[in-house]
């Protein structure tokens, strides 16, 4: 599978992305659910966008989501120092790198902006970590996926109870734990908190793990700039994150300050509000 992905991404970016701004000028992309899901949420999360605005958006949003997905198929069919070469800068390098040294133990919040797995491998690349993640449907990807983030050492396991207990007990042996906080929790493991001004059901594990065992917390993401080149952003946390009534309302508010660093970076094609409260309707439902 590593040969099938590194001849898929010999083609140059350039390519790749003349034949995706091609696929959204012929329309295309507006018979997907993709663009369907992209565009209803934004219009939920940035309703003073103008319609035009909050079109431009999705559009731009749906080109980055395709591109990371090569992204992605990069860093799993190259070597890290090969991978990582695609990074142009790193902001707030320091604070990653400092308290991986400490050997204190460190709680790294990331969200789901342009290749997950590439910013998984650059900061593996940088330090051992215990991560959790979400089971591919497909099962020869999967294990494949789940090799590439356990070389060198590193562990994962699958999101349940089982593997929280794992990322628990990693974090307490002062381990680098990562963690990916912006998406639907299952039903049980979550609470309803502002996010985007809007009530959305969120994810308490890691605000949870930050408040019982006093880490230190940072805020990660994959991110580009304007000539495309790609940066990593490293945030430090708010204090809030340490108090019991805050640290969630705290860790989604700097959510929303990552996805804010460059919008169409973000996967908005995830249901993020699809949990809706009892008084409210399912904004993906359709009429």
């Amino acid at each position: 599978m590593k040969a099938l992905f590194f001849v898929l991404t010999i083609l140059p970016i350039a390519y790749v992305r003349h034949a995706i701004n091609l696929y959204i000028y012929m329309g295309f992309h507006k018979r997907t659910e993709l663009y369907r899901i992209t565009l209803i949420n934004i219009n939920l999360c940035y309703p003073n966008l103008s319609n035009r605005e909050q079109i431009k958006l999705a559009k731009e949003s749906i080109i980055e989501t395709i591109v990371s997905g090569y992204e992605s198929m990069l860093s799993w069919s190259r070597p890290i120092h090969i991978s990582g070469k695609n990074i142009f800068k790193v902001e707030n390098n320091y604070l990653l790198s400092q308290n991986a040294q400490n050997n204190n133990g460190l709680i790294v919040i990331a969200i789901h902006s342009r290749s997950v797995d590439m910013l998984l491998k650059w900061i593996n690349s940088k330090t051992k970590t215990t991560s959790l993640y979400k089971k591919i449907k497909n099962k020869t990807l999967d294990s494949f996926v789940r090799n590439e983030r356990e070389k060198n050492n590193n562990e994962t396991y699958e999101t349940s109870i089982s593997g929280v207990r794992k990322i628990f007990k990693s974090l307490l042996s002062k381990n680098v734990i990562c963690l990916a906080a912006d998406q639907v929790p299952q039903a049980g493991m979550g609470e309803y908190v502002k996010f985007f001004n809007r009530d959305a059901y969120t994810t308490t594990l890691a605000s949870s793990l930050a408040y019982k065992t006093g880490k230190p917390v940072i805020y990660c993401s994959m991110n580009s700039d304007n000539n495309k080149n790609l940066f990593v952003s490293i945030k430090p946390c708010n204090k809030d994150i340490y108090s019991d009534s805050k640290r969630i309302l705290s860790m989604n508010n700097s959510i929303e300050n990552l996805i804010s660093i460059n919008p169409k970076d973000y996967s908005w094609e995830y249901k993020r509000f699809k949990k809706a409260q009892p008084k409210n309707v399912d904004p993906y439902l359709k009429a």
